[in-house]
């Protein structure tokens, strides 16, 4: 473990340092490295290879696998209210196949589309429709000895489209557009999870959203869905409206508000009464290598049987990313999640101020492959003396990890 955190921090001190030389010219040739050299070749060109192959242009097959570890220096083998990846064993998170014809009408006339996603692995359960218990909720089929990560499958994704024009409608499955960060392993940077994501936003909603690009600058959502991580069934009757906008009229920059307000409904993993919960984003290109991101989300919830009357969570998460060269980029993550009036983050119950600073890499040594290293810090700052503790087993405020993970797609 020494040795890789050794690596770990050698790397990310060798690609800081180039970060900050204003002298450095980024390097994009395919053997040019100028950290490791020969031990880590830059091939990332070209198309990936993939395993399924379509004659009709419209249609498109695929996936990926992603496996790592996540460790701590307590030597605990949960890494407290951390999401995902939360045991010190390597796991696979997400073997992961998907099947798309995407509607798409040039901006006129009519087109029609369909997506299905199955993913099995330590992820499968956190992606099910567990706020209901109904549709792949419990498809688990054990692998590790706590039931919140054991390996399981589930189908997160599985709608039709319709589009005419520049409006498109998704009646089914589908993933929220609440957020930054998503359950789809190669859409992150990070290995890790923000709180927010995993404690404050949904990962998935059943009913109708239609999208309007009512210009090439401005996109609208509206829709109706029955709650949060829900399936067909609809069992607790929960019914809210999920919307947004998407402004991007700057040259480098683009903004996005995306909320969820109505009845969660009674019963259920959710439990739980009404609802309003909205996200912010804002994503800036500051120059050709870097780029900024700030996300803040707020959620409020009201007559909750669940986690108690009136029960709100909000945070800031601060994202910053360097393009080193063509295979290699380092990025910084800052979070502080507030979870108050005793907002439930995983078992630990006690109101209090959660931060988290991660720092990591992504190396693509060809289009196919992606590793990522990282190190994180993460304490809590309890609300009320005497609080349970949330990391090293229940005894410490505070945790130091490091991870490793790997994605490999086809």
């Amino acid at each position: 473990m020494s040795r890789i955190l050794s690596g770990i921090s050698l790397g990310l001190l060798c690609l800081t340092t180039l970060a900050r030389a204003d002298d450095v010219q980024r390097m994009v040739e395919t053997d040019g490295n100028p950290c490791f050299g020969w031990r880590f070749p830059c091939n990332n060109y070209g198309d990936p290879w993939t395993l399924f192959h379509s004659d009709h242009r419209a249609w498109s097959f695929g996936g990926w696998v992603e496996a790592g570890v996540t460790t701590n220096s307590d030597g605990a083998f949960l890494n407290g209210p951390l999401a995902f990846p939360s045991t010190n064993e390597l796991l696979m998170n997400q073997l992961w196949f998907f099947a798309e014809r995407k509607a798409n009408t040039g901006g006129y006339g009519w087109d029609w589309g369909v997506h299905l996603d199955y993913v099995f692995g330590t992820d499968g359960p956190d992606t099910q429709a567990f706020g209901d218990g109904g549709w792949d909720f419990g498809w688990n089929s054990g692998g590790v000895t706590i039931p919140e990560h054991t390996y399981g499958s589930a189908i997160p994704q599985l709608y039709l489209e319709v589009a005419y024009n520049d409006v498109t409608v998704k009646l089914g499955r589908f993933y929220t557009i609440i957020g930054y960060e998503a359950v789809q392993a190669p859409k992150n940077f990070f290995y890790s999870h923000a709180y927010t994501m995993n404690y404050a936003e949904p990962f998935t909603h059943t009913g109708a959203l239609v999208e309007w690009a009512w210009n090439e600058e401005t996109m609208f959502y509206g829709g109706y869905v029955a709650g949060w991580d829900t399936g067909w069934e609809n069992p607790t009757d929960a019914h809210m409206f999920l919307g947004g906008i998407s402004l991007a009229r700057w040259e480098n920059a683009v903004l996005t508000y995306a909320l969820t307000a109505g009845d969660m409904g009674v019963g259920g993993n959710r439990g739980q009464g009404d609802l309003y919960m909205h996200s912010i984003v804002f994503e800036y290109q500051l120059t050709d290598a870097w780029e900024y991101v700030f996300q803040s989300d707020f959620a409020a919830a009201t007559n909750s049987t669940n986690q108690g009357e009136n029960v709100h969570a909000y945070g800031i998460n601060q994202y910053l990313f360097y393009e080193i060269n063509n295979c290699w980029e380092l990025g910084f993550r800052f979070e502080w999640f507030n979870a108050e009036d005793g907002h439930v983050v995983n078992n630990y119950d006690d109101p209090g101020d959660y931060y988290a600073l991660t720092a990591g890499l992504n190396y693509r040594p060809n289009p196919n492959l992606i590793i990522r290293p990282e190190i994180r810090a993460d304490w809590f700052d309890a609300t009320n003396p005497g609080a349970t503790l949330p990391f090293a087993d229940n005894t410490s405020d505070d945790q130091f990890s490091a991870a490793f993970d790997f994605i490999f797609t086809f």
